[in-house]
């Protein structure tokens, strides 16, 4: 094998993974995508929840009312639950299942402890209770 002489300068020894030339870095001060995502620009999910918190006038026991639409869907599925329809009645006890699985993760247990716990808890209440309040240990 050979040695090649290094004819190249020291800008263009640099190159390489991690260091690409530099006429095609970023300038300094200058955004690498100029025309990205605009500020203040919402994602799908902001959109979706502004729409389904927006208002609409509904007419509730022969009143008409300002709700969201989100509550106007809800109130829809329902009736239409009620009145058999079996696609609707699916979903509908889907979502109600869903939340109350939710409610149940989110709340802690009643009795957290174990019955052991529980026992040995029981035992130091009773002899709390037969200590003699007139009596002063020091």
């Amino acid at each position: 094998m050979t040695n090649k002489p290094d004819n190249s300068t020291d800008s263009e020894a640099k190159v390489g993974r991690g260091s690409p030339p530099k006429h095609t870095q970023f300038k300094k001060g200058t955004s690498g995508n100029l025309q990205g995502r605009p500020r203040g620009s919402k994602n799908l999910s902001t959109l979706i929840m502004e729409a389904a918190h927006a208002e609409v006038t509904a007419t509730i026991d022969g009143k008409s009312r300002r709700i969201s639409k989100l509550q106007a869907t809800a109130m829809q599925l329902a009736t239409k639950a009620s009145k058999g329809d079996q696609s609707s009645i699916n979903k509908f006890l889907d979502w109600v299942d869903e939340i109350e699985t939710r409610a149940a993760a989110a709340r802690p247990s009643q009795f957290p402890l174990e019955e052991r716990d529980v026992e040995v808890l029981r035992a130091a209440y009773e002899r709390m209770k037969q200590r003699d309040p007139d009596k002063v240990t020091e």
